[in-house]
């Protein structure tokens, strides 16, 4: 990513303290990066710091970190992960993903083939761990480790901060949709998207809790 002066231990000093304020950086840094163990070749979390990949990419012996927030070249956070990245030899891939809308046929299609083509173990990443990571999650979990959607468990208040009452919740609708749909007319996830699954129509039929978005939006202020 361009746009920032990382030559130097002073420069990147520098990026990232702006990180730290502008990406909200400070609240996982300090706070909570919501990192877990998904299976032995899979990790998920919020957007991790240089700190975070230096130490758990050794650890856990990561070959690919995908980052679900997509390639944002004003972003400092993301700037440093992929200079770090890039000195620990490890793949980074950009998907970019939403947290408060259904997944395009597109995004899935995407997923799909990101997922049966990069080296393993690998470690997801959104901005808060809790929503776009889910997702990810859920999907390894079912296309790599052959686990039914209906026992992934990755969309969850408790421990992944995810709140399906809030617009965050049209992941769970997208799920919860499709397994309702093929109850009687089985089908597998990439047929149902390609031949049955309209987001444009599917979209109004969910109705989230203002209170909750709120909360989302504007205490947690997710992205």
């Amino acid at each position: 990513m361009s746009g920032f002066d990382l030559s130097t231990p002073a420069a990147r000093r520098r990026v990232y303290a702006r990180a730290l304020w502008a990406d909200d950086g400070w609240v996982r840094e300090f706070g909570l990066n919501n990192f877990h163990r998904i299976t032995d070749r899979a990790f998920r979390s919020g957007q991790p710091s240089p700190r975070h990949l230096l130490k758990r990419i050794p650890r856990y012996g990561i070959r690919t970190v995908v980052n679900l927030r997509g390639e944002e070249p004003g972003n400092p956070m993301l700037a440093l992960e992929t200079q770090t990245c890039e000195r620990l030899g490890v793949r980074l891939e950009h998907l970019r993903t939403y947290s408060r809308d259904l997944p395009s046929r597109e995004v899935i299609h995407q997923a799909h083939e990101l997922l049966h083509s990069i080296e393993y173990p690998v470690w997801f990443h959104c901005k808060s761990g809790a929503d776009r990571a889910g997702l990810m999650s859920t999907l390894y979990l079912h296309w790599i480790e052959g686990m039914p959607l209906d026992q992934t468990r990755q969309l969850r208040l408790w421990p992944y901060f995810h709140y399906r009452y809030a617009k965050t919740g049209l992941l769970d609708y997208f799920f919860e949709t499709y397994l309702k749909d093929t109850a009687e007319r089985p089908m597998s996830l990439l047929e149902w998207v390609d031949t049955v699954y309209d987001p444009k129509k599917l979209k109004p039929q969910f109705r989230p809790m203002p209170v909750m978005d709120a909360l989302v939006d504007r205490l947690l202020r997710r992205e």
